[in-house]
């Protein structure tokens, strides 16, 4: 009697395994039936549509969600290097003669002597010979002149004695009047530059003596009065006196701020000032 209830029992189980393998025979046939579709499909040479597509099962699934996609910007482009300070201008690096320049406040052509320094290749833009300096104090004129050419005209004022005339003894407030050099440049608080002149010179000196022997020179003291000195170019304190050509020094010739750094830079020591009337 157990041996066959034993029997009866596997009977069982086996209907329940062939049951179960003949539901899931049921369920793989559509699979393969869209495979064979598919592979159909891709035999055929034929475009694909994609309803096509979708109805065989060959539309896969991405291999990653659009949802989660992170985008980056595109790289900045590299900045352009910068371009490296420039110097100051000097001779080998000026601009070419038919450039313009900034004169007296306005635009105007170069100079032929500004042309000659732009144009000079070696060193003898700061060698003083190849400077002049002419000063007409009846026109209140500082003309600049590069190698026997003219360079620039400057703006000047001088002393303010009312008496015309070369300078005499110290104090008598009169600009010299010949032939001086350039022999010192000094920064200046109340002036920028100074631009010192070896007055007196010799011609300077024998006039003073002759003026003293002959009693002209006052006495202070008992003494004749010295023959004067620290006469040189320099800038104002007082732009408007300059402006308006009004002579205000006690002898020296004053020009511009601008321009005295300008004469400061450009006229080296041993440079030939000419003063005259």
């Amino acid at each position: 009697m157990q041996d066959v209830d034993s029997g009866m029992g596997l009977m069982n189980s086996f209907g329940k395994y062939l049951a179960v393998a003949a539901f899931a025979i049921a369920l793989g046939a559509p699979s393969f039936a869209r495979a064979e579709s598919s592979a159909a499909l891709m035999l055929q040479d034929v475009p694909i549509t994609a309803g096509d597509a979708e109805k065989a099962g060959t539309n896969f699934t991405p291999p990653y969600d659009p949802t989660v996609v992170k985008y980056v910007d595109p790289p900045m482009p590299t900045p352009e290097a910068e371009a490296s300070p420039k110097s100051s201008p000097s001779p080998q690096a000026a601009p070419s003669p038919s450039e313009t320049a900034k004169m007296d406040g306005a635009n105007h052509a170069l100079t032929p002597g500004m042309a000659a320094y732009r144009a000079t290749r070696d060193i003898s833009y700061i060698e003083p010979r190849s400077w002049a300096v002419s000063i007409f104090k009846k026109h209140h004129d500082l003309i600049v002149y590069y190698k026997g050419r003219l360079y620039k005209t400057y703006r000047a004022v001088f002393g303010r004695s009312f008496e015309p005339g070369t300078k005499l003894w110290e104090g008598d407030r009169r600009t010299p009047e010949g032939v001086y050099t350039v022999i010192g440049k000094h920064p200046s608080h109340r002036w920028e530059w100074f631009l010192t002149l070896n007055y007196p010179n010799v011609v300077d000196l024998r006039r003073y003596d002759e003026l003293r022997d002959g009693g002209v020179i006052p006495v202070e003291d008992g003494h004749p009065i010295g023959v004067g000195g620290r006469i040189g170019i320099h800038g104002t304190d007082n732009s408007l006196l300059n402006t308006g050509n009004v002579n205000w020094t006690t002898g020296c010739i004053s020009v511009d701020n601008h321009d005295i750094v300008e004469l400061y830079k450009l006229l080296p020591i041993g440079t030939v000032v000419i003063i005259k009337p």
